[in-house]
């Protein structure tokens, strides 16, 4: 009669080493092992080294900015220049062609003053009343306006060109010999007047 295998037998054989056995759990000297390595400090000198990296970058960063901010400025005050410039042109180009045109207008006014009455009713005079208002209408629409020349309105060396003075109150208007304009706020031909010089007549 054959005996049983002992259990004592058996468990010999099914006991296998923990390091052999792919699953078996980590113990906690493992885990605590592998824990110090993953947070241990940094060295001194990395440290450092990465501190002075970082310090060189936002030191750059800030260059960087500055240049830009520069840059933006710059250009800006390019812009403003080139629109002053181009309407320092235009102002030129427009005084330039106005200042030619001037003998035109005063021509056609002085005609007008001495267009006899007789024919003042006329539809070609009329005409030529309406051409002349047309004309200055469109050139005050383009910025050119007379300057204000009213009997007894006092001198302004800015709008006026004194060309003779007589008996009368010192320094105001007393005749307008020639009409005065200004383009876009400033004078292109002064008004040339008469003013008085302070006496009185006789």
């Amino acid at each position: 009669m054959t005996k049983p295998k002992s259990d004592s037998s058996a468990a010999a054989q099914n006991t296998t080493p923990a390091s052999q056995n792919p699953t078996a759990p980590i113990t906690d000297q493992n885990a605590s092992s592998t824990a110090s390595t993953q947070q241990a400090p940094l060295p001194p000198q990395d440290l450092e080294s990465l501190q002075l990296a970082l310090a060189n970058a936002q030191q750059r960063v800030n260059e960087m900015t500055e240049i830009a901010k520069r840059a933006t400025a710059d250009l800006q005050n390019f812009k403003r220049r080139n629109e002053e410039e181009r309407g320092s042109l235009i102002l030129f180009a427009n005084t330039h062609f106005l200042q030619g045109i001037f003998p035109v207008i005063d021509n056609l006014q002085r005609a007008f003053q001495h267009i006899p009455e007789d024919v003042q009713t006329n539809e070609w005079v009329k005409g030529l009343y309406a051409i002349e208002k047309q004309l200055i209408s469109t050139l005050n629409n383009l910025g050119l306006e007379e300057i204000p020349t009213l009997i007894g309105s006092p001198f302004n060396p800015n709008f006026h060109e004194v060309v003779t003075q007589g008996p009368g109150q010192k320094d105001a208007i007393l005749e307008c010999f020639e009409k005065g304009y200004t383009f876009k706020g400033q004078t292109i031909r002064p008004a040339r007047v008469k003013v008085g010089d302070g006496t009185h007549e006789a």
